[in-house]
C-alpha cells in the first residue's frame, strides 16, 4: 500500500479548469454495475502498471500496447478505483504552490532552475514545467502522476539458469565472494575494478545469483552506447530470460522484465521494483552528484534491496569513507588478462597550443605518432576543447601529412560520431582525435592513447586514469603506451600517475600480476 489521494484530490488547485486528464475534474459516485466493472477493471490493469511511475500519455499508450484500453471515462474511473485502494498515488508531476524554492518535480524530485512556468495550451494558464527530466516526456504542474504499488509477490516464476559468460580468472573469483560476503552483511557496496578488469563478467555472476532467486535486477549506466552494447551481451548470457534495454528513444521504453537495463533518467519511471541495482560507472556524468537521479534509482528499489556501486574511478571522498569502513568497499587492481596497466609517460613542451596553432614541429607529438605506426598500433589523441579536434588535424596535415591522411576527429556533436567511431574500431583510420567524450565505455585492441593538453582543468584525474586505461585492454597487443603532452606538470597528471602505479602494486603484492608486460 502506498500513501494514496484521489484524483480530485491530487487536483484540488485544479477544480474547475482544463488539464491533461480531461476536462475540469469531476468525481460523481459509482454504482451497481459500473462499480463492478470498473472493480475488475483495475484489478485487471493494474499488473500490467505495477511499480511504474507514468504520466496519463504513458498509462494510455502502455494500456494499448496491451490492447487493454476501455477509453478515457472508464479508465479515469478505474485509476480513481485504484487510488482510493491504495494501489497508486495520483499528484500533480510537478508541485507548484507557494513560492519557486517550494517548487518540485514529483517525477524526478528536482527542485530549481530547471523548474520553469511557461503559458500552457493544455491548461490555458501559465503552469510548471521541469526541464531538468525533459528528456522523458513533459512534465507539468497541469498533467497527473501516477505512481504504481509494485505487486505484493516481487518474484517471479523461472527454473534456475546458468550465467553464460568467460570463466573467471583467480582474481575475479575472489572479488566475486568478497561483493556477495558484504552483500550479505550491508545495503550497498563499492566495487572499485581497475580498468579492463573484467567488470561485467563479475556482475554477471552476481546478477545471476539474484535472478535465480526470482528477483528483479535493475543494471543503471549514464550512457545509452553502454546500454546498448550491454544488451547483447546480457541476452547471451541470461538466455531464456526477459532482458529490456531502456533509453530515449527505445522500443522497450513502457516494458519491463526480469533485468533491465538503463540509462540513469529511465531508472525515474519505477517504483520499488527491483531487489538489485547494479550502478555502472557511477562517478561519472550525468549520475555523480545527480541528488535527483540518485534518489531516483533508490525510489526504483524496493524496501531492503541491494546496490553495487561500480566504478574504475572512485571519488576521493569514497575513497576516504572505505579507508574509514563507512562505505564497504571491494577493489580488484588487476585486469583481467594479468598485464599491468601502462604507467603515463610525462612529456613537457613549451608553448604546446601555440606550436599546435602555428603549425610548428613538435618532438614528442611526432614520435608519439611514429612509434604507433612503427608498432602496428591505432591511437586516440585526446584534446581538451571541441575546437581542438580541428587544430590538432590541422597541425598533423601540415606538419605530418602522411600520418594526417589515416586520421579523423570526433566530438559530442558530430553528426558522423558513431560512423566514425566504428570505422576506427575496423581499423579504418590509425589516429582519432577526440574529446573526452571517448574516455569511458570504448574498446580497441591495439591502442596507445595521447593525452595533448595534459594540463587542462577538463583532465581530472579521475578522467586521466579513465583514458589512459584505453590502452594495454588486450592481452595480445600489450605494446600501447600512454603519454600525457604538457605544458607543465599538474596535481591531476600526478595523482592519475600514482593510483595507476598503486593498483599495479596492489595487483604484484597479490599475486594477480604476470611477468614481462610494460618492463614491471
Amino acid at each position: 500500500m502506498i500513501e494514496s489521494s484521489s484524483i480530485g484530490q491530487a487536483f484540488a488547485g485544479n477544480r474547475g479548469r482544463k488539464n491533461a486528464f480531461g476536462p475540469a475534474l469531476r468525481e460523481a459516485p459509482m454504482m451497481g454495475e459500473e462499480m463492478t466493472a470498473v472493480r475488475e477493471l483495475a484489478a485487471e490493469i493494474h499488473p500490467l502498471l505495477a511499480g511504474r511511475v507514468l504520466l496519463w500519455e504513458e498509462v494510455e499508450r502502455l494500456l494499448r500496447k496491451y490492447e487493454k484500453w476501455p477509453g478515457s471515462f472508464l479508465m479515469r474511473r478505474a485509476l480513481q478505483w485504484l487510488s482510493l485502494s491504495g494501489m497508486a498515488d495520483i499528484r500533480p508531476a510537478v508541485r507548484s504552490a507557494g513560492p519557486p524554492v517550494t517548487w518540485k518535480c514529483e517525477r524526478c524530485g528536482y527542485r530549481g532552475p530547471l523548474l520553469r512556468q511557461t503559458p500552457c495550451a493544455i491548461c490555458g494558464e501559465r503552469c510548471v514545467v521541469c526541464e531538468h527530466c525533459l528528456l522523458l516526456g513533459r512534465a507539468r504542474t497541469c498533467f497527473p502522476l501516477f505512481i504504481f504499488s509494485p505487486p505484493d509477490n516481487r518474484t517471479f516464476a523461472g527454473s534456475e539458469i546458468a550465467c553464460r559468460t568467460a570463466p573467471l580468472t583467480e582474481a575475479q573469483a575472489k572479488t566475486v565472494e568478497r561483493i556477495r560476503a558484504n552483500l550479505s552483511q550491508h545495503r550497498q557496496v563499492l566495487v572499485w575494478a581497475a580498468t579492463g578488469s573484467g567488470k561485467t563478467e563479475m556482475m554477471m555472476t552476481i546478477v545471476a545469483d539474484w535472478l535465480n532467486r526470482g528477483k528483479k535486477v535493475l543494471w543503471v549506466t549514464p550512457r545509452k552506447d553502454v546500454v546498448l552494447e550491454l544488451k547483447p551481451r546480457l541476452e547471451k548470457g541470461f538466455a531464456g530470460r526477459r532482458v529490456i534495454a531502456l533509453y530515449g528513444g527505445s522500443a522497450q521504453t513502457l516494458e519491463t522484465g526480469e533485468l533491465v537495463i538503463a540509462t540513469a533518467h529511465q531508472a525515474l519511471r519505477f517504483y520499488r521494483s527491483f531487489e538489485l541495482a547494479v550502478v555502472d560507472e557511477v562517478d561519472a556524468f550525468p549520475l555523480y552528484g545527480n541528488r535527483a537521479l540518485e534518489e531516483g534509482i533508490g525510489r526504483a528499489l524496493s524496501p531492503g534491496a541491494k546496490k553495487i556501486l561500480l566504478t574504475a574511478t572512485p571519488p576521493p571522498e569514497w575513497k576516504a569513507l572505505g579507508r574509514r569502513e563507512i562505505l564497504p568497499t571491494v577493489l580488484l587492481p588487476v585486469r583481467y588478462h594479468g598485464y599491468p596497466m601502462p604507467e603515463p609517460a610525462l612529456k613537457r613542451e613549451w608553448r604546446l597550443w601555440q606550436k599546435i596553432s602555428k603549425r610548428k614541429p613538435i618532438r614528442p607529438l611526432s614520435a608519439f605518432l611514429r612509434q604507433v605506426v612503427e608498432r602496428k598500433g591505432q591511437a586516440f589523441l585526446f584534446v581538451p576543447r571541441v575546437e581542438d579536434v580541428s587544430r590538432v588535424l590541422r597541425w598533423m596535415k601540415c606538419c605530418e601529412p602522411d600520418f594526417y591522411r589515416e586520421a579523423r576527429g570526433v566530438f559530442a556533436g558530430d553528426l558522423q560520431r558513431e560512423q566514425t567511431v566504428r570505422h576506427f574500431r575496423e581499423g579504418k583510420w590509425r589516429f582519432l582525435v577526440t574529446t573526452t567524450i571517448l574516455e569511458r565505455g570504448v574498446t580497441v585492441p591495439a591502442i596507445h592513447v595521447a593525452v595533448i593538453g595534459a594540463d587542462h582543468p577538463v583532465f581530472t584525474a579521475a578522467a586521466l586514469v579513465q583514458m589512459a586505461g584505453r590502452a594495454g585492454r588486450s592481452s595480445s597487443y600489450q605494446e600501447g603506451e600512454v603519454w600525457f603532452l604538457t605544458d607543465e606538470k599538474t596535481d591531476a597528471q600526478l595523482r592519475a600517475k600514482r593510483e595507476i602505479k598503486w593498483l599495479n602494486d596492489c595487483a604484484k603484492k597479490e599475486g594477480f600480476l604476470k611477468d614481462g608486460a610494460y618492463n614491471l
